[in-house]
């Protein structure tokens, strides 16, 4: 069952690479996703940050009309971190944070393309972009709309929005 487990969550390249390499005693997979979940690849436009996120190929994304959103035209769909793996590019990040500093906006500072941030909403979690997936994993998207120039009023009323990092955790 173990080894069928780690199949699900890896690649048969992957799986094969650490059942012969013996020097492979870092494993950089968290839970298990759900039996609907897909891994996306993805990154920045030059290709100096890349990233794996575990999620539905039906994506559910976040349209906000806050300050920044706007300017960035940042679409997103929301995962816990431990979906999430940054393959590589972690040192050619960097920061932008504004207002409460709580969304840490993160871009390429070669490209400046913002593929991945860590919204105010789910600190625990990741906005992905879905704009910045490779092709071939996304079957559908749904946009809702979230008024973030009225953050709190709108934070307060959605429901589903402030779990949605914790929702792999809670199904396991």
């Amino acid at each position: 069952m173990f080894v069928h487990a780690l199949y699900l969550v890896l690649s048969q390249s992957d799986l094969l690479h650490m059942l012969t390499d013996k020097s492979n005693v870092q494993l950089k997979v968290g839970p298990l996703p759900t039996m609907d979940h897909v891994k996306h690849i993805g990154g920045c436009h030059c290709g100096a940050v890349r990233f794996q996120v575990w999620n539905s190929p039906n994506l559910h994304v976040f349209e906000c009309n806050c300050s920044i959103c706007t300017k960035k035209q940042n679409l997103h769909f929301i995962v816990p971190k431990k979906q999430f793996l940054l393959l590589q590019g972690g040192g050619d990040l960097t920061t932008y944070t504004f207002n409460t500093h709580a969304a840490r906006h993160t871009f390429c500072k070669i490209c400046g393309v913002q593929s991945f941030y860590t919204p105010r909403s789910n600190p625990n979690g990741y906005g992905i972009a879905p704009h910045c997936l490779d092709p071939g994993t996304v079957c559908s998207v749904t946009v809702e709309k979230f008024c973030g120039e009225k953050w709190e009023e709108s934070m307060q009323a959605h429901k589903t929005i402030r779990g949605m990092s914790n929702a792999l955790e809670e199904t396991l």
